[in-house]
Formats: structure tokens, sequence, C-alpha cells
């Protein structure tokens, strides 16, 4: 019986015990569902904050990196003095960057300058070879400022906006903009009828900066145009966030338009993923800033997960181990050792998924040079992440607790600032940048974003820290490339300005002197035209190289452009070291030059300018500078020339006297002249040389000699040229020549070897309807010379259409026999300096008698010039020279004269213009 009662007892026992057990074990497992769940939505919740802030701060840095390419471009027109399509768009990079819309340069127009604006951009062929011929200001508005797209990246998308006035698509913007002189940035959501979809708009103003612009009145009429750049927040938003594996339900942008006006845009996300049969649904919406130039938006992330506890077997694993736990009640010691294993290997598995988690944020940020940590008032470090000992070049053995560790490695400037920035930042709602210099052996930049905000205990501060060490050497490399001549390694235009206006101010500070060395190479065309540039730009680098050797390590050399230098020497102690510097120069240059297998002998032209007591300005220092060194030109080359009144007096008359033959081209005050042409027998007039005059109205007549070498240097001698050969042929037929009447042309070289020279003549003289043989061209020996091939092409054709060919001057140039020999010559003219001292010099004599027998051995006319004695006459007639010119028989008379010492037109006689043995030809000559 007892037994009966102790089982019945142990019976009724077990069954509580079991009881007990079941609900002990399903609460466990309950509560163990529920914490894991709980735990799992706090990781996933900060994990996800961590991802968006992260990226978020992403967002933010590529906004500013767009801010701060879009000042290198303000940068570089302020430094550029010809910012023209090619520097823009040399610049300009768009491609690797899908979210970028548009970089955009838009200048200012004024109504008065439209035709001439359009003109110029339509044969603009810096960057499309065909220009713009179709361009034109669309949408202009009567009697105001246009504000015009011209140059724009990338080209082919948005040919169509080129041209558009955004004066009147942007009003107010652009108004708040120019009269604020400030960065404008606003957005613009789909329905905008220019640029479609949601875009952020980044604009700076550009201004002259030699007016003044401290109120709106004079920045707005010193405003010159504006440089934008149009961002897809879309694309931007997407690309940044695509790696994140968010599953976003949308991202909201709160901002301000182009009026101020509060606009928000809805980006839906491309990452959406099916949530069907999904359980344990959470939303997460994080609401950040996002500072722009002038602005602080918001942008709202709503993002969509769920649990992960959902796709994986631990809470159906919790489930079997509690249904076994209340199965076996009869282990309860076992399964409740089981149960806190199983518990222990719960919390070791989350604890290990979140830190390979925290890794890998660790890792993502590390390969992003970025770091991050929160700030307490009391300047302690906490939830750190990255890796902050290399970002701040710490010793990874140290701790970091305190801002004072990372201040310490700061440039002492750079942290000064930044202080301040925090002790803002623990006091007000801020959002700011700060750009630092890490002091190392190889220093860095970093970005620090200080982002506070309120809350009920007060301020919270983070610090974003991200490595902009490329970015900062880059922006430095350009601005290098704007100081710096990139061929030879010497300073260019701009730091030349530069070290100028200094080298000034401390002569006009200190009384002294300085001295600006103006250096042209001599030949150097023939160098690049002979060998290629490739040989040339290594000359040009040696050049470089003994510039500055000769001169002390204090002296500034800089290169123009071209072959053109410049060495600024300061603290000049006597004039006379200037003489001794220039013949170091002229020195070192005339070294031989060995570059591969060959060598080279340049010269140089030197023009010096002194400066004194900081006078005269830099401009005018530049120029004197600049005409001494055409005057060592004209002087013989490889020579040194001091600016001096003198000089600039002779340069300011050729200036002027340019100007007036200019005037004078098109008053047509140029007149054709003629010296008659005897022969020697009979001394009957069977030519004339035509010379050139100019009808001054002050000066009266005015001979060649006097305006003749101004006009070649000018080029006007092609105009004039060309004008008085049409008016010679015009001339022909109204006189009534003898059978054997020549006229001869004399060419300059640069109207002889311009392109249609020969078609010029033909048509000249078909178009007067004259004989080709009443035309005779002269040339020169020199002139001949300066491309053998091209004049013997020239002199040939001419020879074919029935003109004839003289040689002017002979004896006096290379007097090279093989022209004579290969070329279609008729007539060679002994020059006057042979023929005056002839009957005085047996030299002379021997050369005026070896012209004439060689050019009747070569079966030619010979032509003495400037006879003025019967005695030089006589003995030119016992010579055998066939025809003369000069003061002895005739000056140089007008058309007029001329005509009246030939016979009249009879009138019932027309001329025959068309017959094949008219008269010989009448001789030109402009000089």
């Amino acid at each position: 019986m007892n037994s009966q009662v102790t089982a019945r007892f142990l019976k009724v026992k077990a069954v509580p015990a079991a009881l007990l057990t079941a609900v002990i074990c399903i609460s466990v497992t309950t509560g163990l569902c529920w914490l894991s769940l709980q735990v799992s939505k706090e990781n996933l919740k900060r994990r996800l904050q961590e991802t968006v802030y992260q990226h978020h701060a992403s967002l933010q840095n590529e906004l500013e990196h767009e801010e701060s390419r879009l000042e290198s471009f303000v940068s570089l027109y302020y430094i550029s003095p010809n910012f023209n399509r090619y520097a823009f768009h040399s610049f300009a990079k768009v491609e690797n960057q899908p979210w970028l819309v548009a970089k955009l340069f838009s200048k200012r127009v004024r109504p008065d300058e439209f035709n001439r604006f359009e003109q110029a951009v339509k044969i603009d062929t810096s960057v499309d070879t065909q220009g713009y011929p179709d361009f034109s200001i669309t949408d202009k508005v009567a009697h105001q400022d246009a504000l015009v797209a011209l140059y724009m990246e990338p080209r082919q998308e948005l040919r169509d906006a080129l041209g558009l006035n955004l004066e009147k698509w942007f009003p107010s913007g652009s108004k708040r903009m120019r009269e604020s002189a400030q960065p404008l940035s606003f957005m613009l959501n789909n329905q905008h009828p220019i640029l479609k979809g949601n875009n952020i708009v980044i604009s700076i103003p550009v201004y002259n900066t030699s007016l003044p612009l401290t109120n709106q009145a004079q920045r707005k009429t010193a405003f010159q145009g504006a440089f934008s750049t149009v961002i897809s927040i879309d694309k931007l938003i997407h690309h940044l966030f695509d790696s994140a594996n968010l599953k976003m339900n949308s991202v909201t942008l709160s901002g301000t338009g182009i009026d101020d006006e509060k606009i928000q845009i809805t980006l839906p996300s491309g990452t959406r993923t099916d949530t069907t049969n999904k359980p344990y649904i959470e939303q997460f919406n994080f609401q950040l800033p996002l500072s722009v130039p002038g602005k602080k938006w918001s942008v709202n992330y709503e993002i969509q997960t769920y649990d992960g506890l959902a796709e994986t077997n631990i809470l159906w694993l919790i489930t079997l181990i509690g249904t076994l736990f209340t199965t076996f009640a009869t282990g309860f010691i076992y399964l409740t050792v089981r149960t806190g294993k199983i518990a222990h290997r719960l919390a070791y598995d989350m604890t290990s998924a979140l830190q390979i988690s925290e890794e890998s944020l660790l890792e993502t940020q590390r390969l992003a040079k970025m770091g991050s940590f929160q700030l307490s008032p009391s300047h302690q470090l906490s939830a750190q992440t990255g890796n902050l000992h290399d970002l701040f070049y710490l010793d990874p053995e140290i701790r970091i607790d305190y801002l004072l560790q990372l201040l310490l490695h700061m440039d002492a400037e750079d942290a000064l600032k930044f202080t301040q920035v925090i002790s803002t930042a623990l006091t007000t709602v801020l959002h700011t940048h700060q750009v630092v210099r890490i002091e190392s052996e190889t220093p860095g930049w970093l970005n620090l974003i200080v982002d506070s905000s309120e809350t009920p205990t007060g301020f919270t501060l983070r610090v974003i820290a991200m490595d902009v060490t490329d970015k900062y050497q880059s922006e430095q490399k350009i601005k290098q490339l704007a100081y710096q001549d990139a061929l030879t390694g010497l300073a260019n235009r701009t730091s030349l300005r530069h070290a100028t206006e200094r080298a000034l101010r401390h002569s006009h500070i200190y009384h002294s002197k300085l001295a600006v060395f103006f250096l042209d190479l001599d030949r150097f065309k023939f160098i690049n035209d002979s060998v290629g540039h490739d040989i040339g730009d290594q000359v040009l680098i040696e050049i470089a190289h003994r510039l500055k050797n000769s001169v002390k390590e204090v002296d500034f050399v800089a290169r123009l452009g071209g072959d053109e230098f410049v060495i600024l020497v300061e603290h000049l102690p006597k004039d006379n070291d200037v003489n001794a510097i220039a013949d170091r120069i002229l020195a070192l240059i005339c070294a031989p030059m060995n570059i591969g297998k060959h060598t080279y002998y340049l010269t140089t032209s030197i023009g010096i300018a002194i400066a004194s007591d900081g006078a005269p300005d830099v401009d005018e220092l530049m120029k004197q500078a600049d005409m001494a060194m055409y005057q060592s030109k004209e002087k013989g080359k490889n020579k040194y020339t001091i600016f001096s009144i003198d000089i600039a007096q002779a340069l300011e008359q050729r200036t002027n006297l340019e100007l007036e033959m200019r005037v004078a081209m098109k008053e047509k005050r140029f007149l054709p002249y003629f010296q008659p042409q005897f022969d020697v027998r009979t001394h009957q007039m069977i030519g004339v040389e035509t010379l050139l005059r100019w009808r001054h109205e002050k000066r009266g007549m005015i001979a060649a000699k006097d305006f003749i070498a101004v006009a070649e240097e000018s080029g006007l001698i092609i105009d004039i040229g060309n004008q008085i050969l049409v008016e010679v042929c015009q001339l022909i037929p109204t006189w009534n020549l003898p059978e054997k009447f020549v006229v001869g042309v004399n060419v300059s070289s640069l109207q002889f070897f311009q392109a249609g020279f020969v078609d010029f003549v033909i048509k000249s003289i078909t178009d007067a309807g004259i004989p080709p043989s009443r035309i005779e061209i002269e040339v020169t020996e020199t002139m001949i010379m300066q491309d053998i091939n091209i004049a013997k092409i020239c002199l040939e054709q001419l020879h074919a259409f029935g003109v004839g060919v003289s040689i002017d001057d002979f004896g006096t140039g290379y007097a090279s026999l093989t022209y004579l020999r290969e070329f279609p010559v008729q007539r060679i003219k002994i020059d006057q300096r042979f023929v005056k001292g002839h009957t005085k010099n047996h030299k002379d004599m021997a050369i005026v008698k070896a012209i004439s027998t060689l050019g009747h051995d070569f079966g030619m006319e010979v032509i003495a010039e400037g006879v003025e004695t019967e005695l030089q006459l006589i003995s030119l007639e016992n010579i055998g020279c066939d025809l003369y010119q000069g003061w002895l028989r005739s000056t140089a008379l007008p058309a007029q004269a001329i005509q009246s010492l030939l016979p009249p037109i009879e009138p019932d006689r027309p001329t025959n213009h068309n017959d094949s043995n008219a008269a010989p030809a009448l001789s030109v000559a402009i000089g």
C-alpha cells in the first residue's frame, strides 16, 4: 500500500513538475525569441543608421566637390588672360560622372553687342572646326541684357541649348546672384520647361575685377557671366546608395527653388525589393541636413526592411529546443544546462555577427579613407569608427581619448580655426566643414565635416573625417599649371606679371632699380620648320636651362610663349651691370647646342628696360623692353638694346605712319609714277619702270624709300602692290604704245609668295584686255632665294602665259648663276651702285662689263639703272648695254606726262589689244 501511495504521490508530483518544466521552457523560449528579435532590430537599425550616415556624407562630399570644381573654373577664368571655349572644354570632365547633367558658362551680353557677339561665335573654331554658323541668341528680351548659354559640356547633348538666354528663364535668380556676388543654389523638378528631371543647380558669378564691387549697383555693372553645374539628384543618390543594398521606399529632398520657394522632390528608389511573404516588416526614417552654397536643405530617407531572423532557423531552433525541454521533463537538469548552452551560443553568434558587421563597416571606411567620432562638451571622443590613427598620422599604439591629441597633428592655424568651429557647434545647431592640413613628412589634407544637433540634454556633435589629399593636390596642380610654363618649367606670363608688380613695389619702397630683359630667339622658326617641333621643344628646354644659369638665383626667369623669354633682375646696383648680364646671355645662347646627333647654333635679340623708384608700371615696362628688342632685330640680331626715349619716338612715328598708310589705302592715295627707259644707241623711249608714290595730304608727294619698309613689315605692301598692278594694266589701253614698249612690275617678296599671285596677275591682265607681253615682272636675287622651287614654278607659269621676267638690282644679292640658266629670264638690270662708280672705279667697271657680257651670252637684254652723266652713258654704250634709265634723261613722271611723250591715239584706228605682235612690256617697279 505504501508503495502504491508512493507511486501515486510520485505520479502526482511528476505532472506539476512536468507542467512547471513546460511553462518554464515555453517562457524561456518565448523570452529568447523576443529578446533575439529586439537585439536584431536594434542592431539592424544601428547598422542602417551608420550606412545611411556614411553614404549621406558621401552625397554631401560630392556636392562640395562639385562646388570646388566650379570654383576651379572661376579661378581659371580670373587668372587666364584669354579664357575661351577651348580652355573651358579642356577642364570640363562630364563623361565619367553620370549624375552631372551639364557644366555651363553663360556670358552677359548687352543689347548693342548682340550682332557682334553672334558673329564672333559663328566663326569660333577653337573646339569645333566648322564653328557655329547657325548660332543666334534665342529668347531675347527687348532692351535688356542677355545671359547667354555659351560654353557647355557635354556639347553634343546640349547643342540645342547653345545661345539660350537664361535671363528670361531665371530672371530673379540671376538678379540675386549678380547683385550679391554669392554662389546661388536651387532645385528644379520635372515641371521646369528648360531642364527636365529633378536637378540641383549651383552657379557662381564672375566679375570684371578691375571695377569696384562694393555695392549692388557696382556689382551689377561689373557682372560678366556665371559658371554653373547641373546635377541630377536622382542619378547621384542612386549612384551612391545602390551599392549599399538598402531597400529604400523613397528619398525626399526638401529645399528651395529659383525664387526661394519651398520645394519637395520625392525620388522613388530603384532598389525596392518585393517583400511579399516577408514577416517582421520594419520601416525606418532618417532625416539628415544637406548643405549647398548659401542654403541648408534636408533629405529624408525612408527605408523598408525585415528582421534578419525571419529568414533563418534561429526562431524555429529556439521553438524546437523549447519543445524538447517540455517533452523530456525527466531531463530537467540536462535540459536546463542545455538551454544555458544554447542561449550562450545564440548570444555568441549574435555577438560574432555584430563584430563582423562592425569590421566590415570599418574596412569600408578604411578603403574610403574615412572615419568619424562623437565629441562631448569636455572634448572627449567616443563612438569612433574608421581608422583615425591613419587619417591623423598617429601611432597605432596610442589610444585616442581627447580632441587635443588630434589638434596637435594639425597645422597650427588650421587647428585654431577648427577649435573655434567646435566651440560654436557645441552651443548651436551647425553643419559645416573645414579642410585642415595634417603635418607629417608627407603632409595630407582632411575634410572635417562637423554636424551638431540639439537634444533634450544638450547638443550632440559628430565629426566625420575624409581624406582629400588627392583632390587638394590636384587643385594645387591646376594652380601650378596656371602659373608655370608646362614645357620648360619656368614661370609663365601670369607669374611674371605678379613678380614684376612685387619688384616694382620694392623698388618704390627702397628707391632701387630693376631691369627687364626681353629675349626673342633668332631663326628659331627655321629649326621648327626644318627638323620638327620635337627638336624645337628640346631646344627651348635647353635655352631655359642656360638662361637660369646666366643670372643669379634670386633673379626671375619666365617664358612668355613660343621663343620669347623674359628675365627680371632686381636690386640693380649699377647700370653697367645690365651690359655685363646681356653679354653673358648672348654668349650662353650662342654656344653650340648638341641635341641628338646634331649640333645647333642659335642667337637671340634682347631688349632691356630699366625701372627706377617703382616707375614705370609693369605694362609700360614690358612694352619698353619689347620695343628695344625689335630695335635689336632691326640692327642685325644677336644684339641687345637698352630702351631710350628715341626708340619710343621712332616706334611711335612708325606706328603713326602705318595708320596713315591704311587711311591712304582706303582713299587711294598711292599712285604709279613711271621712270622712262631708253635705247642706248637710238635714245628712243621703249619702256618704263613703274615707281610707287604716296600723295600725302600734308607732306605732298612721298617717295617709296620713305615708307616701303613699314609697308613690308605691316603687310600693307601686298594690297598696295596689287592695287598698283591693276591700275597700270588699266592705264596701258589708254596709251598709244610703240611696238617695242615694256612695263616692268617690281613686286615685293610678300606679294610674290602670296597664294594666288600668278592667278591675280593673269586676271588683272585679262580684265584690262591687254597682251601679256606688255607686262614684265621684276624680281630680285634675294627674293628668289627665299624659296627657289616656288619662285621657279611661279615665273614659269607667268612666262607660259606671255608675261616677261627681269631680275632687278643684279649683282647685289646671292649672285648665283643657277637661276639665270634655269629660270625664264629675259632681262637683267645692273644696279645703280655699280653704274654710278664704274667710270671712276676699275672694280665697278669690271662688274658692269661682266654682267653685260653674261647677260648677252644667255640671250638676255641688259639695262643699266641710275645713269646720271653723259660720260656714264658713253661708257655703257661702249660696254654694250642695251637700255638705260636715270636722271640724265628723265626723272619719274606721272601717267599724264608719259602719255604726252607718246604719239596720240588715232581716232579712226582703234588700238588692237589682241595683236600678237604688240609692243614689249611696260616695267612697273614698286620702290
